[in-house]
This record gives structure tokens, C-alpha cells and sequence, in this order.
């Protein structure tokens, strides 16, 4: 493969998949998938930790995530040294629940990349724009006749924030004028690829602007700047190929809670946003050293992750809270290629740790009650995030003719020295049916 070929590539992919795409430079995959979860509450979106607020209710239920995927991409010549490409992802989620406190999600992802490519020789260099998008919506509703009261609560980070029912003027989920609580984030940015013989770099950044609420009630604002960084060398021996990786991200966060009041004369209510208040950062940092081996029949693929935290919350005058947090994982995952069927089989071990400081701002007054925390939650969602973990996956992937092909997969988790989190076993099983040209 000449390293236009493989800037192109990686220009559509960002993530340098060179190796699904070595025989053809435009690909379109579909996904639909369907999950069945028993007995689950807590957070109500279906990627929890997404956005710096959640939404946790409290009644464990069966809950029913849907979800459509189409990628698609293309790159042509436009004269000898120049190559146009473009990638699209596109992910759209329905996830409901049945039982009261019930709520039903439509979340959508999409991202698009074109880009525009010089090379000559064994150099190449692609520019990029992409575009971003996501949003979900959450719909809360009771229908049960039983005189139950339902409460929900909404995290404004470390979980500190409002604990009442679920149709309380602090949740924001039963709110007039706004059709449940709808959440979104709008992205641009750019990035550079360069390719020199087998050695591949790339450098992105975003600025993302999101929002929760809607119309003049934007009850949250939170811009994202977002650095990320790939780099990579390839080189072959015989029929086997071998990459080097390092992916680097940054991220910094900031949530402003705007403080609004609403005036009602005449039958007309009016909304007044008085100014914000600056309630959470977040700054992560990630590493990610991997090492790829790709043959005719096998391919394997070992590494480690390495990720950190700095959290601050300022809910309330004049407390201040931060916690730092570090997790590790370190994988290895294969494929066995036997004709028409592909044999999967992975193994990670994950585990962390945190600090948390608390401290009064000085103030001349007497500081009232703190803000609230949903200790508990606290706990286990730390203990999840830093517990000693193995994880071991198997999967079985049939190829039909034509680029149909179907797929099982099944995986266990066993968490070690628990203290918060009930029950150490976990188990996860999906199927797939996908069509690839």
C-alpha cells in the first residue's frame, strides 16, 4: 500500500483502521443491535457520564436499548498528487423503560470529515474539518395508579445536586415549555495527517458548545476543548504486518448553571436569565500505547490505557470539592481467520484509584447547609471506576456472500474486593447482523 493510499485511510477513519480498508478505499457498514437489561436503575441517559449533568431515578425495572449504526466513507483522485475523501458516522439510540418512574431516550450521534490530501512520493499530508453532532432526550412519565411518589435526582457533578420528585422544579424533567429534558452539543474543529513512509501522525481539535435545555430555558451551558493525538509506525515481515501506536487525548470541560426566574402577566410567562454560575470543571487526560499484529489468518492486538481525572465542584457557595482520579487498563484481544468464520477472544485487567479534598472558601458570613450528595451513588460509581476488574470476551462472526455477516459475542466481568457494588459478576451477550461493500 503507497502512503497516499494510507493518509486517505486515515483521513476517513481518524483512528487509523488501515487494516479493514487495505483492499478498497470507500467501505459503508450498517449495525442494528437490541439489549435487553433486567432490574436497572440509576443514571437515565444510555451513555451515563457523557454530559457533565445525569439523571438518576430509583426503581429497578427492565429496560430496552435499540440502536442503528451507519459509517460510510469514500476517497477518489483529483489529479496526480491530490485526493479528496470523507467520512460520515452516524448512530441513532432509542432506550426506554416500562416501569414507573418509566422514561423512553432518542439520542442521535453523527460526525462528518471531509478532507483534502497532497502527496508525492513516500510523504503525505491531509487537512481536515469535522463537524459534530449529539443530543438525547429524556421523557419521564408514571403511568401506575398506585399513590407512589417517585424521586429523581439530578447530578451537577461529583454528585452533589437536587434530590426531590421526579416532576420537582429542580429536576427539570416535567418543566412547562420544554418537551422532557433535551441535552446536545455541537462540535468544529480541524486536523492535520502526515504520512511519511511507514510512519503515520495526526493532530485533531474540537471545540464543543453544549447545552441543556431548550428555547429561553437553557438551564446548563458547558464548551469542551478537545485535543487528540495519533501516531504510529508500520512496517512488514513477509506476509505479517506490524503497528506501533500512541493515542494521546486532552480534554477540558467548564458547566455554567445559568440562574433564571420565570414572570407570568396576563397569562404570559416570560423568562429571565440572570447570569450563571460556574458549578464544575473537568480536565482528563488519556494515554494509550498499542502494539498490532496483523497475518493471513491471525490477528492480535495487546496495550494499555491510562487515564486521569481532575474534577472541581462549586455548587455552592462557599464549598468547594475536588477529587483526582486514576485508572489503568491493560487488554489483549485477537482474531482467528477459519474460512467464513472469524474467532474473537480478549482479556483486559483494569484498575485505579482517587482522592477527594474538601474545603470552606473564606467568607465573612456564616456558610449555610452544604449542598446534597447522593453518597451512595458516590461510592459505587467510584468503586466502579477504580475496583480491580478482568474482563474476558468471546465472539464468532460469520461472513455470508455478498458482505453479509452475522455476529455473537459474550463477555464476562469479575470485580475483586467489593464494598459498594452488589454482586463481583457481570455478564453481556449481543448479536449482530452487518453488511460491508
Amino acid at each position: 500500500m503507497d502512503a497516499a493510499t494510507m493518509v486517505a485511510i486515515n483521513n476517513l477513519n481518524m483512528l487509523t483502521v488501515m487494516s479493514a480498508m487495505q483492499q478498497t478505499q470507500n467501505f459503508i457498514t450498517i449495525i442494528d443491535s437490541e439489549k435487553e437489561y433486567e432490574d436497572m436503575s440509576g443514571s437515565m441517559f444510555i451513555h451515563p457520564g457523557f454530559y457533565p449533568v445525569d439523571l438518576l431515578e430509583f426503581t429497578p425495572g427492565r429496560k430496552d436499548l435499540q440502536t442503528y449504526t451507519f459509517m460510510g466513507g469514500i476517497a477518489t483522485d483529483i489529479s496526480p498528487n491530490w485526493r479528496l475523501g470523507g467520512k460520515i458516522d452516524f448512530a441513532a439510540s432509542n432506550y426506554s423503560k416500562r416501569k414507573d418512574l418509566r422514561h423512553t431516550n432518542y439520542r442521535l450521534d453523527l460526525k462528518i470529515a471531509p478532507s483534502i490530501m497532497y502527496h508525492s512520493g513516500d510523504m503525505a499530508i491531509g487537512f481536515s474539518y469535522i463537524f459534530g453532532k449529539n443530543s438525547e432526550s429524556v421523557k419521564a412519565e408514571v403511568i401506575g395508579t398506585a399513590e407512589n411518589s417517585y424521586n429523581a435526582f439530578l447530578d451537577k457533578g461529583l454528585m452533589y445536586g437536587a434530590y426531590e420528585a421526579w416532576d420537582g422544579s429542580g429536576i427539570h424533567l416535567s418543566e412547562s415549555g420544554v418537551n422532557g429534558f433535551p441535552i446536545k452539543e455541537l462540535s468544529n474543529g480541524v486536523a492535520v495527517q502526515l504520512q511519511w513512509k511507514g510512519f503515520y501522525g495526526d493532530a485533531e481539535y474540537t471545540y464543543s458548545s453544549g447545552s441543556a435545555g431548550e428555547r429561553d430555558a437553557i438551564w446548563f451551558k458547558f464548551p469542551t476543548h478537545r485535543i487528540t493525538s495519533h501516531l504510529s509506525y508500520h512496517f512488514k515481515q513477509g506476509k505479517k504486518e506490524h503497528f506501533l501506536r500512541l493515542n494521546l487525548q486532552w480534554s477540558h470541560l467548564v458547566n455554567n448553571e445559568n440562574v433564571i426566574t420565570k414572570e407570568t402577566v396576563n397569562g404570559i410567562t416570560t423568562t429571565h436569565v440572570h447570569g450563571s454560575n460556574r458549578i464544575f470543571e473537568q480536565d482528563v487526560f488519556s494515554a494509550n500505547p498499542e502494539y498490532e499484529l496483523i497475518s493471513p489468518r491471525t490477528e492480535l492486538r495487546l496495550g494499555t490505557n491510562i487515564s486521569t481525572f481532575r474534577r472541581l465542584t462549586t455548587q455552592m457557595y462557599p464549598y468547594v470539592v475536588s477529587e483526582k482520579m486514576i485508572c489503568s487498563q491493560t487488554y489483549i484481544s485477537s482474531v482467528f481467520h477459519l474460512g467464513k468464520l472469524d474467532l474473537k477472544a480478549a482479556a483486559s485487567f483494569a484498575i485505579g484509584n482517587f482522592t477527594e479534598k474538601n474545603r470552606t472558601t473564606a467568607t465573612d458570613t456564616e456558610p449555610g447547609d452544604p449542598p446534597y450528595r447522593l453518597t451512595d451513588y458516590y461510592n459505587l460509581k467510584n468503586e466502579y471506576a477504580t475496583a480491580p476488574q478482568a474482563t474476558f470476551h468471546l465472539g464468532l462472526r460469520y461472513h455470508f456472500n455478498y458482505g453479509v455477516y452475522a455476529e455473537v459475542q459474550g463477555s464476562y466481568t469479575h470485580g475483586f474486593n467489593l464494598q459498594y457494588i452488589d454482586g463481583s459478576n457481570r455478564w453481556n451477550e449481543t448479536i449482530k447482523l452487518g453488511y460491508t461493500f
